[in-house]
């Protein structure tokens, strides 16, 4: 089959590289409105052209979106007018009509369509949902994301991502839900902004509440003093980022630079200590790495070609982003609790 990817950044490329090693992909073609872009993507062997337009006269099986958030709408209707399935970048849209607009129109033409939370896919994932099915912490309870990270040195605009939580954060709403349902209601707050070339929020702190007291919390930070890259051996370690998943009888936390799942358990031999019970190497156990895009763009494209219903469907996704909408209200409104309407 082929594939088309519209945007060809650094997330195209990204998608590009891995759908080059599916077997059942004979061809990835690329669009991409700078020439410099579109040069730079043939220099790795991916023939592009210059518009939406001129790809879908390459009649691609299935299209792959990941242009700045703001055109997510207009090129995902493009692709259904053709009849192309689509698998978009996250945020599916940076305003809640236009997600709302695409989830049925998609069901209208009976077309595909998925946006990219690939935390599901990623092997740190399939470990804690493995850990919770044998039942090593018991009944979860409670997850949270600490996350640091440096100043990105050309900004974030609400213009641009829609806010902190269409851009960072809609990940972890999203995979609340994934182990806990349906929130009851949702509350954030940002400190002042210390990086005065943001206009959107660089600190902050937010609680979603579930049934039965379940929690999903969120620290972020994008403060920290340093955020390099540039090389193999994690040059990103400015980044870092935590996530703990507790329940009744244990936790288990993730280690990302070191992909370890680390297990405890409370009181496990009846002495009142905690006691670290498994550490598991995420990739080793599980075959899966840390950022598993591959995996993502292959069950999307296989079920697409199958007929078979989509794991992640955008609908759903679509629900994730109602929730992000509500704690960006809630952070303009100073931390009020904000439930489903």
């Amino acid at each position: 089959m082929k594939v088309g990817i519209v945007g060809l950044g650094a997330m195209g490329l990204n998608h590009a590289e891995h759908l080059r090693t599916l077997e059942f992909v004979t061809e990835v073609v690329g669009c991409d409105l700078s020439a410099e872009i579109r040069a730079r993507a043939e220099g790795k062997g991916i023939r592009a052209v210059s518009s939406v337009e001129a790809l879908l006269e390459e009649q691609p099986f299935a299209a792959i979106v990941a242009t700045p958030p703001t055109s997510h709408a207009a090129v995902i209707r493009q692709c259904f007018a053709a009849g192309v399935p689509v698998l978009t970048e996250k945020p599916m849209t940076t305003e809640i009509r236009e997600g709302r607009e695409l989830v049925a129109l998609a069901a209208e033409k009976g077309l595909n369509f998925q946006v990219g939370f690939e935390l599901p896919y990623n092997g740190s994932m399939v470990g804690m949902w493995d850990i919770v099915n044998r039942g090593l912490i018991g009944t979860p309870q409670h997850m949270s994301l600490v996350q640091l990270r440096g100043a990105s040195p050309r900004g974030w605009t609400k213009a641009r991502n829609g806010g902190v939580f269409y851009e960072k954060l809609c990940h972890e709403i999203d995979l609340f839900r994934s182990f806990f349902g349906e929130p009851e209601r949702v509350m954030a707050v940002a400190g002042p902004r210390v990086l005065e070339h943001y206009d959107v929020p660089d600190n902050v702190l937010a609680c979603l509440r579930f049934p039965d007291g379940r929690q999903g919390t969120i620290t972020f930070l994008s403060t920290r003093a340093a955020h390099l890259g540039g090389t193999d051996d994690h040059g990103d370690r400015g980044h870092y980022c935590e996530i703990i998943l507790t329940g009744t009888e244990g936790s288990v936390s993730h280690d990302m630079w070191t992909e370890t799942l680390e297990v405890v358990r409370f009181n496990h031999r009846g002495d009142h200590r905690t006691e670290l019970v498994e550490s598991i190497n995420i990739v080793e156990r599980y075959g899966k790495g840390e950022y598993n895009v591959a995996d993502q763009d292959r069950d999307f494209l296989e079920r697409t070609r199958d007929g078979k219903p989509l794991r992640f469907p955008a609908a759903n996704a679509q629900i994730s982003m109602e929730w992000v909408e509500r704690a960006e209200r809630s952070l303009s409104e100073a931390g009020k609790w904000i439930g489903a309407e």
